[in-house]
């Protein structure tokens, strides 16, 4: 599995972005913005943690924590 980076959601503004991110932190489904399938929590049995997801279609890794510093990294307005 890799892992997303923030330029390949082609997200267009930051609050498009923190949407995205709040979306999947309260487990709500959500879509791969790649390829369109839902996405499924990494760890389902160990931690019980939102903040990791995967898509299996196109094998992507959605690492929230890093998602978010890279918002606040490139997008701070």
């Amino acid at each position: 599995m890799e892992q997303v980076k923030l330029a390949e959601l082609n997200m267009k503004s930051r609050s498009q972005a923190v949407a995205f991110l709040k979306k999947l932190w309260n487990s709500e489904r959500t879509n791969c913005p790649i390829c369109g399938e839902e996405l499924e929590l990494l760890h389902k049995k160990a931690k019980k943690s939102t903040c990791d997801w995967q898509c299996k279609n196109c094998e992507k890794t959605y690492k929230t924590i890093n998602l978010l510093n890279e918002v606040n990294d490139l997008m701070p307005d």
